[in-house]
């Protein structure tokens, strides 16, 4: 069972590392099997070129297609963006494999509305080393036309959690929800509108480096959190009541 790590999301609500600003926000850590390269698709992968600590990379969608942007939207068209634009150039050939890349649908992702929004983040950094998602930029398309862009940034002190078993869980803040719901997720035909990413990501010193875009169906609804917790309180509660009768 995909299942989001308790003690993450308590980390979560208490300290997250995106900016105020940000609409893209860290929210936790998710465990899920089989996240390596060839078992799940891929929407952007990105790796720094020779002795390079910086990363960019940037896809978009011409003639229904992937294609490498140098440079990436403009930030001035991302709604609250954070001031970056990202150069591009460090998307990871072959473009063409859907392995690294993909333009999901939301009719394929299940997303409904903007709540259902979620990223997976994977680093391949030695030793588990940090690094700062200095942006990533997430771009719904009508067609080849971008119709809407929201972005973000974070810091992780370790990723350690590694590619291929686990990864950093990417939700939008509630005023960005809004915005996307209004410019997306209500219009007609919604569900053919397609999702492209960007991103720079600083301080690497390995890679690749990924993101993954989950269905609804992998990340678990707040009341299943509850139903965990009620559950195991009734565990703990049962077991102290047969001890208590024990002679």
């Amino acid at each position: 069972m995909k299942i989001l790590k308790l003690s993450a999301v308590a980390g979560a609500f208490m300290a997250l590392t995106g900016a105020a600003h940000a609409s893209l926000v860290l929210n936790g850590e998710l465990s899920v099997a089989a996240q390596g390269f060839g078992n799940n698709p891929r929407i952007l992968t990105e790796q720094a070129r020779g002795n390079n600590t910086t990363e960019s990379a940037a896809i978009g969608i011409s003639g229904g297609t992937i294609v490498a942007l140098t440079p990436g939207i403009s930030d001035a068209l991302v709604f609250g963006g954070n001031g970056i634009t990202n150069a591009g150039g460090d998307t990871v050939n072959p473009l063409s494999d859907n392995q690294k890349y993909g333009i999901p649908s939301l009719s394929d992702l299940n997303w409904t509305t903007a709540s259902n929004v979620n990223l997976l983040f994977n680093a391949v950094e030695p030793g588990g080393d940090g690094l700062t998602v200095t942006d990533v930029t997430l771009k719904f398309y009508n067609g080849d036309t971008v119709i809407a862009a929201i972005d973000g940034n974070f810091t992780l002190a370790s990723t350690v959690t590694g590619n291929g078993s686990a990864g950093f869980l990417i939700a939008v803040d509630q005023a960005q929800q809004t915005y996307l719901n209004n410019t997306v997720f209500n219009q007609q035909g919604a569900g053919n509108f397609r999702i492209a990413l960007e991103s720079t990501i600083t301080g690497v010193a390995g890679g690749a480096e990924s993101f993954s875009a989950l269905s609804v169906a992998a990340v678990p609804e707040p009341q299943t959190y509850a139903m965990m917790l009620a559950g195991l309180g009734l565990l703990g509660f049962a077991r102290i009541r047969k001890s208590r009768r024990q002679p």
